[in-house]
């Protein structure tokens, strides 16, 4: 069994700040309250699986706790146009969306506890062959996946990590249990160069995809990283230019692999030595195989299973990913094998992309072509013939009622 860890620290540091979230320092008691705030409130069972879609970080976080207490597995939908596909394709309602912060501060019980191999929460992949897979993570992938960043990362109940990743991406989602697991300080907030330089003095650990490290050496050139203890840069095809200009500024900058199937990161390698030979070192209790040619993961983070499938994984995993394999304890990272580009760190599917440019009557061809990219790693650039005469700026605009930002090509061209 795994104990409720919010619920341990709470007795041996219940004043200790765990969230700082609008400028507002939370402590591991008060958030504990608010998390019995909504907990009193849900008529959900146990093993029952409830859908959220909450765009504030700090609900979502306490919607997930209280649910975890309840027994019930919360569904973490993205904030995608399409998300109605997602609900008829796994059959999981949306059943909070948002609520009132409340804090109850009477019920004092922190004896809760929970079977390792129960899913603790549903995930969705980034959706690289169309519509993103829901995954059953259990508490025991996200218990493993801190253990092995702790060994990598060292973690220390002084640090404070900046949290600007989606916390419905498992990338966001895994600081916050190393957080709990090991005691630090996590400021929760949505990315962009501001914020980036607003919390810049209080941080000394930071997550970011190439694309949001690139920004910030774009638009911030006097910025020094060298009071950092760790960049975690995730999302592989990281162009060459942006790793020569980590490296000469000696930003610490841990290049890391992974996927929602292996709860985030389970490999990576410094900056000084990625840049040798762009090998990822697999992480403790991490081993890698080829399975017809693909990397083939054996971790005890990998997941159950997708939900709605009675496919078991087992700890193991065999990826769409193109690898060389050396001492079966790292790799090289060669490419795709099924048609996606991985830009800004999101896998994204072409085929999709092409399928919902075809679903509009008055486009009759579309073709989506791969460019390599300086910031993004990799972007899509689309060619459409339309019988008709096209607003392309309209057109763009209507786009983003079927498909997510980062889906929607950088460049649409009418052939």
């Amino acid at each position: 069994m795994i104990k409720d860890i919010l619920g341990q620290r709470i007795i041996h540091d219940s004043d200790k700040p765990f969230i700082t979230h609008e400028d507002q320092k939370i402590s591991y008691l008060r958030f504990h309250h608010m998390v019995n705030g909504l907990y009193h409130t849900l008529n959900t069972k146990a093993n029952q699986y409830v859908g959220l879609q909450i765009n504030n970080k700090l609900k979502l976080l306490i919607a997930i706790i209280a649910l975890n207490r309840k027994k019930s597995i919360p569904v973490v939908y993205p904030d995608y146009p399409n998300i109605d596909e997602h609900i008829k394709a796994i059959k999981i309602p949306i059943l909070i969306k948002d609520f009132a912060i409340t804090e109850d501060c009477n019920d004092i019980n922190t004896e809760y506890s929970y079977c390792e191999d129960d899913t603790q929460m549903v995930m969705f992949t980034s959706g690289s062959s169309g519509l993103p897979k829901p995954c059953e993570l259990t508490y025991q992938n996200f218990y493993e996946s801190s253990k092995m960043w702790n060994q990598i990362i060292e973690f220390k109940n002084s640090d404070v990590y900046l949290n600007h990743m989606p916390l419905v991406h498992v990338s966001g989602m895994c600081i916050i249990f190393r957080a709990l697991y090991y005691n630090f300080e996590v400021i929760l907030d949505n990315f962009s160069v501001d914020n980036y330089t607003k919390y810049h003095h209080k941080v000394n650990i930071v997550s970011m995809v190439p694309a949001m490290l690139n920004k910030i050496l774009d638009q911030s050139r006097n910025i020094s990283f060298m009071s950092k203890k760790a960049i975690i840069v995730g999302g592989n095809n990281i162009d060459r230019g942006l790793l020569k200009t980590v490296k000469a500024k000696k930003i610490p900058a841990y290049i890391s692999y992974g996927l929602t199937e292996s709860c985030s990161g389970i490999a990576g390698a410094w900056i000084d030595e990625y840049c040798e030979d762009r090998l990822y070192n697999a992480h403790p209790q991490v081993k890698f195989n080829l399975l017809d040619g693909m990397l083939n993961i054996s971790s005890p983070t990998i997941i159950k299973k997708y939900l709605n499938s009675i496919k078991l994984f087992r700890n193991q995993f065999t990826t769409s990913d193109q690898v060389k394999i050396f001492n079966k304890n790292k790799f090289l990272f060669i490419g795709r094998s099924d048609n996606v580009i991985i830009s800004g760190g999101e896998n994204i599917a072409i085929k999709y992309v092409e399928k919902i440019f075809m679903q509009f009557k008055k486009i009759s061809f579309c073709s989506v072509e791969i460019v390599e990219d300086k910031h993004w790693g990799q972007v899509m650039h689309a060619t459409i013939e339309s019988n008709n005469a096209l607003d392309l700026a309209k057109f763009k605009e209507e786009l983003k009622d079927y498909l997510p930002n980062h889906m929607i090509p950088k460049k649409i061209s009418l052939k």
